[in-house]
């Protein structure tokens, strides 16, 4: 992987299996064809099928302080503010703080099923064009968000707060569950992403990866195309896909124990604010691991394609000699 950083604040990766730099590829696809998937690598080719994305971090900032401003400021003003300068009951601190949580989800979801549908052509899962053939993470987005809000509607009504700080844990226990359910390589009974009907289900961290490069970072059907490339082509990049599923179902685990322990054992008033707090305590902690595991994992796969180049090569000069 190698970075660039420009005066417009944008950092550009090219994962390749070279140590040349290559410019990144950021044009919106403009084709109405539906692009094919290239199963099989080029046994010939000196260079692994390279993965252009770029991103700026402006903007990637921009949307975590929406994310904490919805989902931890506003609630937990809400709540603290009131519960001391009003004389409201504790249910109905709760139900007003429920409505405040999870407010960025009104706003993201929706506007990435219409970008999603709307430039379905552009940005959609390779092989369909039926608008409601959406991709991995809307799905599973979707899924989540629906487990998400039954402790949201349901603990203030029925005065069970504990409940309603379980919130996160049924937002986070759900993704965890499908990331561990495609660790099983099942055959899949329906379209997932770019996968038709039949296909053995891959991790689902390279599904994550395809769907969110394509649709939220606006890299759209070509890289769609270049990340199937990239998984046929080399057994190390499976291997990385592979292991972040592995770590992304293991930190699930480990959020969803800690915050229910913190939940049941802690007092309303302190335990409000630290599961709030706590989410984005861990997704940071957690992407740290993640840049370390996939740094490594692509420095395996260069070291793995450059010897598989070298064999070729040496097999090459031995037929032509």
């Amino acid at each position: 992987m190698q970075e660039k950083e420009s005066n417009d604040n944008r950092s550009s990766y090219t994962m390749t299996g070279s140590e040349e730099k290559q410019a990144p590829s950021c044009k919106r696809p403009t084709t109405t064809e539906t692009p094919v998937i290239d199963s099989d690598s080029d046994p010939d080719t000196d260079a692994l099928p390279a993965l252009h994305f770029s991103f700026r971090w402006s903007l990637v900032l921009l949307y975590i302080a929406f994310l904490a401003f919805c989902n931890v400021l506003i609630p937990c003003l809400l709540f603290y503010l009131l519960e001391t300068f009003t004389p409201i009951t504790t249910k109905e601190l709760i139900g007003i703080s429920s409505a405040a949580l999870g407010l960025s989800s009104c706003f993201d979801a929706p506007f990435r099923l219409w970008r999603l549908t709307r430039y379905r052509r552009e940005y959609g899962p390779l092989g369909s064009d039926v608008w409601w053939h959406l991709d991995f993470v809307m799905w599973t987005y979707t899924f989540a968000l629906l487990v998400f809000a039954f402790p949201l509607a349901i603990a203030p009504a029925i005065a069970f707060y504990d409940f309603f700080l379980m919130s996160t844990v049924m937002l986070v226990g759900p993704i965890g569950l499908v990331f561990f359910f495609s660790l099983l390589a099942l055959k899949l009974p329906c379209r997932i992403s770019s996968e038709p009907i039949g296909s053995i289900m891959k991790p689902a961290a390279f599904y994550t990866v395809e769907d969110v490069a394509a649709v939220d970072f606006k890299h759209g059907r070509e890289f769609r195309a270049a990340m199937h490339k990239r998984y046929h082509a080399s057994p190390p990049f499976r291997r990385l896909m592979l292991h972040q599923t592995i770590y992304w179902t293991f930190c699930a685990v480990v959020y969803c124990g800690i915050t229910a322990a913190v939940t049941w054992t802690s007092p309303l008033n302190f335990a409000f604010g630290w599961v709030l707090g706590q989410f984005f305590l861990w997704m940071g902690a957690s992407a740290v691991g993640c840049v370390i595991l996939t740094k490594r994992g692509l420095r395996q796969e260069r070291r793995w394609w450059e010897a598989e180049r070298s064999a070729r090569r040496g097999e090459k000069r031995m037929s032509t000699a």
